[in-house]
């Protein structure tokens, strides 16, 4: 899954970049040019490899006694130490760093992607007009 996505970005990154201003003062014009800022992108790359960090850290015994008891299990069996991070496998230990690390193209990609509606969005209601009946009520 993780490799799709990056195969997606790096598509979208070597594809013709369509203008980010096709109306210069537009909300998602402002998106993509906030969404392709480095500053704004290592903003974010760190907020989220904090959030994911945290995650990982969370608490798992609250849930895992839960799913015991629906199974018919005994919830005290449950380890009272056990993190979000030891559900996911030692692999997961990794997913912040490398969540920072590629979130910067992925941003690039999903501006070039906003970028692209933009540009699509008249097209697309001028179809939708045509393809649905006006309401006659």
């Amino acid at each position: 899954m993780r490799s799709a996505l990056s195969a997606f970005a790096f598509a979208c990154l070597l594809a013709p970049a369509p203008s980010l201003a096709a109306e210069p003062d537009s909300e998602t014009s402002d998106i993509a040019r906030e969404l392709t800022d480095p500053a704004r992108q290592a903003e974010i790359a760190a907020m989220v490899e904090t959030m994911t960090s945290l995650m990982l850290e969370m608490p798992a015994a609250p849930l895992l006694r839960a799913a015991a008891t629906m199974a018919g299990e005994n919830p005290e069996a449950v380890d009272e130490s056990a993190t979000v991070g030891d559900l996911a496998g030692p692999e997961a230990a990794e997913a912040p760093r490398e969540f920072a690390h590629r979130l910067p193209q992925m941003l690039s990609a999903l501006a070039i992607m906003a970028a692209a509606f933009e540009d699509m969005a008249p097209l697309l209601r001028e179809r939708l007009e045509q393809a649905v009946p006006p309401d006659t009520h």
